[in-house]
Protein backbone atom coordinates (compact mmCIF):
# COMPACT_ATOMS: atom_id res chain seq x y z
CA UNK A 1 0.00 0.00 0.00
CA UNK A 2 1.24 3.48 -0.80
CA UNK A 3 0.36 4.66 2.72
CA UNK A 4 1.41 2.31 5.51
CA UNK A 5 -1.48 1.54 7.89
CA UNK A 6 -0.84 2.02 11.59
CA UNK A 7 -3.24 -0.77 12.58
CA UNK A 8 -4.05 -3.64 10.25
CA UNK A 9 -5.95 -6.89 10.60
CA UNK A 10 -8.04 -9.67 9.12
CA UNK A 11 -11.02 -11.49 10.59
CA UNK A 12 -13.13 -14.46 9.59
CA UNK A 13 -16.78 -14.64 10.59
CA UNK A 14 -18.94 -17.72 10.11
CA UNK A 15 -22.62 -18.02 10.90
CA UNK A 16 -24.29 -21.30 11.73
CA UNK A 17 -24.85 -23.30 14.90
CA UNK A 18 -22.00 -23.65 17.38
CA UNK A 19 -21.29 -25.02 20.83
CA UNK A 20 -19.15 -22.24 22.38
CA UNK A 21 -18.16 -24.31 25.41
CA UNK A 22 -15.91 -26.60 23.36
CA UNK A 23 -13.75 -23.76 22.01
CA UNK A 24 -11.21 -23.67 24.82
CA UNK A 25 -7.47 -23.06 24.46
CA UNK A 26 -6.95 -26.63 25.75
CA UNK A 27 -9.11 -27.99 22.88
CA UNK A 28 -6.98 -26.10 20.35
CA UNK A 29 -3.80 -27.40 21.97
CA UNK A 30 -5.08 -30.98 22.21
CA UNK A 31 -5.81 -31.08 18.48
CA UNK A 32 -2.57 -29.37 17.48
CA UNK A 33 -4.38 -26.30 16.18
CA UNK A 34 -2.23 -24.16 18.46
CA UNK A 35 1.04 -25.14 20.09
CA UNK A 36 0.74 -26.53 23.61
CA UNK A 37 2.73 -23.59 24.95
CA UNK A 38 0.45 -21.06 23.22
CA UNK A 39 -2.64 -22.84 24.55
CA UNK A 40 -1.21 -22.92 28.09
CA UNK A 41 -0.55 -19.17 28.28
CA UNK A 42 -3.71 -18.07 26.44
CA UNK A 43 -5.68 -15.26 28.03
CA UNK A 44 -9.12 -16.81 28.55
CA UNK A 45 -11.85 -14.20 28.98
CA UNK A 46 -14.81 -16.55 29.34
CA UNK A 47 -15.83 -20.10 28.43
CA UNK A 48 -19.57 -20.68 28.78
CA UNK A 49 -22.33 -22.53 26.89
CA UNK A 50 -23.39 -19.16 25.45
CA UNK A 51 -20.01 -17.54 24.74
CA UNK A 52 -16.31 -18.34 24.43
CA UNK A 53 -13.59 -15.69 24.26
CA UNK A 54 -9.82 -15.98 24.46
CA UNK A 55 -6.64 -14.40 23.12
CA UNK A 56 -3.66 -16.63 22.33
CA UNK A 57 -0.50 -15.11 20.88
CA UNK A 58 -1.55 -13.99 17.36
CA UNK A 59 -5.15 -15.25 17.59
CA UNK A 60 -8.33 -13.73 19.05
CA UNK A 61 -11.47 -15.89 19.23
CA UNK A 62 -15.10 -15.03 19.99
CA UNK A 63 -17.80 -17.71 19.61
CA UNK A 64 -21.53 -17.51 20.34
CA UNK A 65 -24.26 -20.06 19.53
CA UNK A 66 -24.85 -18.57 16.07
CA UNK A 67 -21.50 -16.97 15.24
CA UNK A 68 -17.83 -17.90 15.10
CA UNK A 69 -15.21 -15.14 14.82
CA UNK A 70 -11.43 -15.32 14.74
CA UNK A 71 -9.17 -12.40 13.96
CA UNK A 72 -5.54 -11.34 14.00
CA UNK A 73 -3.52 -8.17 13.65
CA UNK A 74 -0.31 -10.09 13.01
CA UNK A 75 0.90 -11.23 9.59
CA UNK A 76 1.02 -13.70 7.95
CA UNK A 77 -2.76 -13.58 7.70
CA UNK A 78 -2.87 -16.92 5.90
CA UNK A 79 -2.64 -18.57 9.34
CA UNK A 80 -6.22 -17.47 9.98
CA UNK A 81 -7.48 -19.22 6.83
CA UNK A 82 -5.51 -22.38 7.56
CA UNK A 83 -6.77 -22.55 11.14
CA UNK A 84 -10.44 -22.21 10.15
CA UNK A 85 -10.06 -24.83 7.42
CA UNK A 86 -8.53 -27.31 9.86
CA UNK A 87 -11.22 -26.67 12.48
CA UNK A 88 -14.18 -27.22 10.18
CA UNK A 89 -12.72 -29.76 7.76
CA UNK A 90 -10.76 -32.03 10.11
CA UNK A 91 -12.40 -31.65 13.51
CA UNK A 92 -15.92 -30.17 13.26
CA UNK A 93 -17.23 -31.04 9.77
CA UNK A 94 -20.66 -31.76 11.26
CA UNK A 95 -21.05 -28.25 12.65
CA UNK A 96 -23.42 -26.51 10.20
CA UNK A 97 -22.13 -23.36 8.47
CA UNK A 98 -24.15 -21.15 6.15
CA UNK A 99 -22.39 -17.75 5.95
CA UNK A 100 -18.75 -16.73 5.58
CA UNK A 101 -17.28 -13.28 5.96
CA UNK A 102 -13.67 -12.45 5.06
CA UNK A 103 -12.91 -9.04 6.54
CA UNK A 104 -9.95 -6.74 5.98
CA UNK A 105 -9.57 -3.77 8.35
CA UNK A 106 -7.04 -0.94 8.43
CA UNK A 107 -6.51 2.33 10.30
CA UNK A 108 -4.38 4.94 8.53
CA UNK A 109 -2.85 8.07 10.05
CA UNK A 110 -3.34 11.24 8.01
CA UNK A 111 -1.14 14.34 7.88
CA UNK A 112 -3.86 16.76 8.96
CA UNK A 113 -7.53 17.09 9.78
CA UNK A 114 -7.81 19.03 6.53
CA UNK A 115 -6.68 15.93 4.66
CA UNK A 116 -9.28 13.85 6.52
CA UNK A 117 -11.91 16.44 5.69
CA UNK A 118 -11.02 16.46 1.99
CA UNK A 119 -11.35 12.68 1.80
CA UNK A 120 -14.80 12.93 3.35
CA UNK A 121 -15.82 15.60 0.84
CA UNK A 122 -14.64 13.47 -2.10
CA UNK A 123 -16.55 10.40 -0.93
CA UNK A 124 -19.65 12.28 0.30
CA UNK A 125 -19.97 15.74 -1.35
CA UNK A 126 -21.96 18.30 0.62
CA UNK A 127 -23.39 20.13 -2.42
CA UNK A 128 -26.35 17.72 -2.92
CA UNK A 129 -27.47 18.59 0.62
CA UNK A 130 -28.51 22.13 -0.37
CA UNK A 131 -28.52 24.96 2.16
CA UNK A 132 -27.89 22.57 5.05
CA UNK A 133 -24.88 21.20 3.21
CA UNK A 134 -23.41 24.71 3.02
CA UNK A 135 -23.32 24.78 6.81
CA UNK A 136 -21.13 21.68 6.76
CA UNK A 137 -18.73 23.43 4.39
CA UNK A 138 -17.97 26.37 6.67
CA UNK A 139 -14.85 24.93 8.32
CA UNK A 140 -13.37 21.69 9.56
CA UNK A 141 -15.32 21.82 12.82
CA UNK A 142 -18.76 22.02 11.19
CA UNK A 143 -19.15 18.36 10.26
CA UNK A 144 -19.41 16.12 7.24
CA UNK A 145 -19.15 12.41 6.55
CA UNK A 146 -19.02 10.23 9.66
CA UNK A 147 -19.62 6.85 8.01
CA UNK A 148 -20.05 5.67 4.43
CA UNK A 149 -20.96 2.15 3.26
CA UNK A 150 -20.83 1.02 -0.36
CA UNK A 151 -22.13 -2.42 -1.39
CA UNK A 152 -21.64 -4.63 -4.43
CA UNK A 153 -24.51 -7.12 -4.67
CA UNK A 154 -24.09 -10.64 -6.09
CA UNK A 155 -20.49 -10.40 -7.31
CA UNK A 156 -19.82 -12.55 -10.35
CA UNK A 157 -18.59 -16.09 -9.80
CA UNK A 158 -20.04 -16.81 -6.37
CA UNK A 159 -23.33 -18.10 -4.90
CA UNK A 160 -26.29 -15.74 -5.01
CA UNK A 161 -26.66 -13.56 -1.94
CA UNK A 162 -22.99 -12.67 -1.75
CA UNK A 163 -21.85 -9.08 -1.25
CA UNK A 164 -18.78 -6.93 -0.95
CA UNK A 165 -19.31 -4.17 1.61
CA UNK A 166 -16.85 -1.30 2.10
CA UNK A 167 -17.06 1.00 5.14
CA UNK A 168 -15.08 4.24 5.47
CA UNK A 169 -15.06 6.23 8.72
CA UNK A 170 -12.80 8.52 10.71
CA UNK A 171 -10.56 6.30 12.80
CA UNK A 172 -11.17 6.14 16.54
CA UNK A 173 -7.99 4.14 17.18
CA UNK A 174 -5.15 6.24 15.77
CA UNK A 175 -4.97 8.02 19.10
CA UNK A 176 -3.29 11.05 20.64
CA UNK A 177 -5.75 13.37 18.91
CA UNK A 178 -4.31 12.64 15.47
CA UNK A 179 -6.48 12.42 12.34
CA UNK A 180 -6.97 9.08 10.66
CA UNK A 181 -9.28 6.97 8.55
CA UNK A 182 -10.70 3.49 9.10
CA UNK A 183 -11.55 1.25 6.14
CA UNK A 184 -13.20 -2.17 6.35
CA UNK A 185 -13.83 -4.45 3.38
CA UNK A 186 -16.29 -7.27 4.12
CA UNK A 187 -16.39 -10.12 1.59
CA UNK A 188 -19.69 -11.90 2.32
CA UNK A 189 -20.59 -15.40 1.11
CA UNK A 190 -23.85 -17.20 1.84
CA UNK A 191 -25.00 -20.79 1.23
CA UNK A 192 -28.71 -21.58 1.07
CA UNK A 193 -30.91 -24.66 0.77
CA UNK A 194 -28.27 -27.32 1.32
CA UNK A 195 -27.91 -30.10 3.86
CA UNK A 196 -25.80 -28.91 6.82
CA UNK A 197 -22.65 -30.93 6.17
CA UNK A 198 -22.73 -30.03 2.48
CA UNK A 199 -23.04 -26.39 3.45
CA UNK A 200 -20.06 -26.67 5.77
CA UNK A 201 -17.94 -28.31 3.08
CA UNK A 202 -18.93 -25.60 0.62
CA UNK A 203 -18.14 -22.78 3.04
CA UNK A 204 -14.73 -24.32 3.76
CA UNK A 205 -14.05 -24.62 0.02
CA UNK A 206 -15.09 -21.01 -0.54
CA UNK A 207 -12.68 -19.91 2.16
CA UNK A 208 -9.87 -22.05 0.80
CA UNK A 209 -10.35 -20.89 -2.80
CA UNK A 210 -11.07 -17.20 -2.23
CA UNK A 211 -9.07 -16.02 0.80
CA UNK A 212 -6.00 -14.76 -1.08
CA UNK A 213 -8.03 -13.12 -3.83
CA UNK A 214 -10.36 -11.54 -1.28
CA UNK A 215 -7.47 -9.87 0.54
CA UNK A 216 -5.89 -8.78 -2.75
CA UNK A 217 -9.15 -7.15 -3.86
CA UNK A 218 -9.65 -5.55 -0.45
CA UNK A 219 -6.16 -4.07 -0.49
CA UNK A 220 -6.76 -2.65 -3.98
CA UNK A 221 -9.95 -0.96 -2.79
CA UNK A 222 -8.25 0.38 0.33
CA UNK A 223 -5.23 1.59 -1.63
CA UNK A 224 -7.46 3.53 -4.02
CA UNK A 225 -9.37 5.16 -1.18
CA UNK A 226 -6.13 6.19 0.51
CA UNK A 227 -4.75 7.55 -2.75
CA UNK A 228 -7.52 10.15 -2.67
CA UNK A 229 -5.92 11.76 0.39
CA UNK A 230 -2.83 12.63 -1.67
CA UNK A 231 -4.66 14.49 -4.42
Amino acid sequence: MRIEPEITGVSLVMLGHFNPAIFTPAWFGWHGLLSERTAEIADTKIIHPQIAMFNADWLNLHVQPESFLINTTQAPFIRLRDLAIRIFREHLPHMPLKVLGINREVHFPLRSFGEQNRLGRLLAPVEPWGDWGKKLESDEEQGGMTSLTMTQINPEGRPLGGRVNVVVQPSNQIGRGRPGVYVQVNDHYIIENVESQMGTREIVMLLEDNFDESLRRADQIIDHIMSLTRR
